[in-house]
């Protein structure tokens, strides 16, 4: 459905071109051509559904500023969040010019979302093979594989690790993610969602995420204020987890 955005405001640090640039390094003209889509992006409010379950083609977007995740619901109202959605990250961008449903996209902050039609005509007409590729279409079929690396981790996170290890592996994957577009410091970063987005994205309930955090805290392997979260801890993390970073789970 299309966004009603509250205002059209300036955009903050280029998350997107940080993440891009990370997967392959980009052009001047690569560089202008994200500049020019996230200038000025939709300021719109937590809660906001920017692509519906169900729908064949989502319209294409970025995720300037702000967390969103993809979910699905259970006729029952069950919800399982299948990813988190950080600054710089795709929405509706793939090689393939009908992309799959697979879950909604609702913003879990206020957020910033630039429209990018263009980055999904970059991608689908990048062809089928990464050989040759360079700059934006080499960052963007890099960028459709780390959304594949994702989904495993929450697979092999969901189906086979306790609570304890679901949490350790799942904050050092954000850790790594936001790291990558400049939003930590010292192994501490904003951290801006509920125990109960917590709860719907580990499989686990409200009670139990609660158990666990406070289990993470007293092993002094996280200290958590507002909406903030260091991990003191990343080796032990680590550790626990199994967590093979950009490797995978």
């Amino acid at each position: 459905m299309p966004v009603e955005p509250l205002a059209h405001v300036p955009a903050g640090p280029d998350a997107v071109a940080r993440r891009l640039s990370g997967y392959a390094p980009l052009n001047p003209d690569d560089e202008a051509l994200l500049r020019q889509i996230t200038a000025r992006p939709a300021l719109v409010p937590a809660r906001t559904e920017l692509a519906r379950d169900g729908e064949a083609a989502p319209r294409p977007q970025v995720l300037v500023e702000g967390w969103a995740c993809r979910q699905r619901f259970l006729a029952d109202g069950r919800r399982q969040i299948i990813v988190v959605l950080l600054p710089g990250d795709l929405i509706g961008i793939g090689e393939r010019r009908r992309p799959l449903p697979y879950g909604s996209v609702t913003t879990l902050t206020p957020a910033q979302v630039s429209e990018a039609g263009c980055l999904r005509e970059r991608a689908a007409s990048s062809g089928t093979s990464p050989e040759g590729e360079t700059g934006l279409a080499a960052a963007l079929r890099q960028a459709r594989e780390m959304e594949e690396l994702w989904l495993v981790n929450q697979v092999v996170r969901l189906g086979r690790q306790t609570a304890y290890e679901r949490v350790a592996h799942f904050l050092l994957e954000l850790r790594e993610r936001l790291a990558a577009v400049d939003r930590v410091q010292d192994n501490r970063f904003t951290f801006p969602i509920t125990q109960e987005v917590l709860a719907d994205a580990l499989g686990l309930s409200v009670v139990h995420m609660n158990r666990t955090m406070q289990q993470l805290r007293r092993d002094g392997l996280i200290e958590q204020r507002a909406t903030a979260i260091t991990l003191r801890d990343v080796p032990a993390l680590r550790s626990v987890a199994d967590y093979g970073g950009g490797q995978g789970a």
